[in-house]
């Protein structure tokens, strides 16, 4: 039984998102993902995996450029076709840093950011709630590479985020992106 149970396929941007079974293969992942094997080989297990489903449930011929890999609603990992090269959003504790600036709350950070209160508390080894104007924030967040296709929309839409708090995060001032420019999206958590 292959590790994924479903997908979506998009078209326009030649992207499979396969989706990872919930009941048979979960244990499988949790395995792979919690043990001491290279970070590669996991980066590898999962693109063999989206490959064979994509041979098996597309027409043959079928360019893929990028493998969505989710459990659920949450997007575990991207990883993209380009000479065989894979890339992993996921990998590792990123975070952006954020200067907080006057009336603001870790509240009202928490909502601009859609990430929970108590994972900004972590992150930042805060015991409370107060915070002081000028200080650096940490907020957890996923590393996005712009690629051609890409615009803010998407790139929001894509980890369903708001436009606005990729702008804050990455002190942009207009939606005009350059291709290879690395962008930080704060990760929602639950």
């Amino acid at each position: 039984m292959s590790i994924y149970y479903k997908y979506d396929w998009d078209e326009q941007n030649k992207e499979l998102t396969v989706y990872i079974n919930p009941t048979e293969a979960f244990y499988e992942f949790s395995v792979e993902y919690a043990g001491t094997h290279e970070k590669l080989s996991k980066r590898k297990n999962l693109l063999d995996a989206a490959r064979k489903l994509a041979s098996e449930v597309l027409p043959k011929g079928k360019e893929v450029k990028s493998y969505r890999v989710k459990f659920q609603q949450f997007l575990i990992a991207v990883l993209d076709e380009k000479n065989g090269a894979t890339r992993e959003f996921l990998e590792g504790p990123a975070c952006g840093s954020y200067k907080v600036k006057q009336n603001e709350t870790l509240k009202d950070l928490s909502q601009m950011f859609s990430v929970d209160e108590n994972s900004l508390r972590k992150v930042n080894q805060l015991d409370r709630d107060t915070l002081f104007v000028g200080m650096n924030l940490k907020v957890p967040c996923y590393l996005h590479t712009v690629v051609t296709s890409d615009s803010l929309m998407k790139i929001a839409q894509r980890y369903d985020i708001s436009r606005e708090s990729i702008r804050q995060l990455n002190d942009l001032h207009t939606d005009c992106l350059k291709i290879g420019q690395e962008l930080k999206v704060p990760k929602r958590l639950q």
